[in-house]
């Protein structure tokens, strides 16, 4: 688990515990002596298609086909053990300089412009605690934004457990989601560790009795309408 430090309404922050709880499985899988089985990586393939495209032409189909060129039989089928990421140009060559390009498109899906990205700190820990601002109704939020992915947020003591219930219990009975912003004025997007992406990111709480749940959504997606066409040109 890590830390994030959030404030609540009256300017008070605690840091807690965040983690994105896998859920359990309902089956579990086993082979016929009744042992777990392992999970191992393999090479699939040896070669892009678009090498091959470039050494056979309108003959691949039917190599790929009769003969397998795809494979290389002594390769194909490895087990995997540790393994380095590397890049490869479109004739399957080694690359040893990159130049990484970050492509921004509009609302309707056009290209806009290619720019080197951005750099970000992270910022859910720091000299200035993730800040609550406004409420928004649940489906309004559903209905608006993709999630990338949700978070769970835990105490780490009483009186953090009083902190994040005090949250949990005014946005459960308020039914709404609370935006929760980084930086000096609380409206920053949260990046979660340094040179990771910015996302928008929403708070909702669920108590019963005692107990509370308080989850982070995140979202660097939003819903946007079609633009509409003039039916009269």
């Amino acid at each position: 688990m890590r830390l994030i430090d959030i404030a609540n309404e009256k300017g008070r922050n605690a840091e807690v515990l965040f983690n994105n709880p896998a859920p359990k499985r309902k089956i579990l899988y086993v082979t016929a002596n009744k042992e777990k089985p392992q999970t191992l990586r393999l090479v699939k393939n040896t070669s892009a298609i678009n090498v091959l495209q470039e050494k056979y032409g309108d003959e691949l189909t039917e190599k790929l086909i009769n003969e397998d060129v795809d494979l290389d039989i002594e390769i194909t089928g490895k087990f995997v053990g540790k393994a380095t990421k590397i890049l490869l140009d479109h004739n399957g060559k080694l690359v040893y300089k990159v130049k990484i390009e970050e492509e921004v498109y509009d609302a309707q899906g056009n290209l806009k412009e290619k720019r080197t990205p951005k750099s970000l700190e992270g910022n859910i820990v720091g000299e200035f605690p993730l800040r609550g601002g406004k409420l928004f109704p649940k489906m309004d939020i559903y209905n608006k934004f993709i999630f990338a992915r949700k978070y769970q947020l835990r105490h780490v003591n009483g009186l953090t457990y009083d902190f994040l219930y005090d949250i949990a219990k005014d946005l459960f009975e308020k039914n709404a989601m609370m935006m929760l912003g980084g930086g000096p004025k609380g409206n920053a997007p949260l990046v979660f560790q340094d040179g990771g992406k910015p996302y928008r990111a929403f708070l909702e709480g669920r108590i019963k009795e005692e107990s509370y749940c308080l989850i982070l959504h995140i979202t660097n997606l939003e819903l946007k309408p079609l633009p509409k066409h003039d039916t009269n040109s």
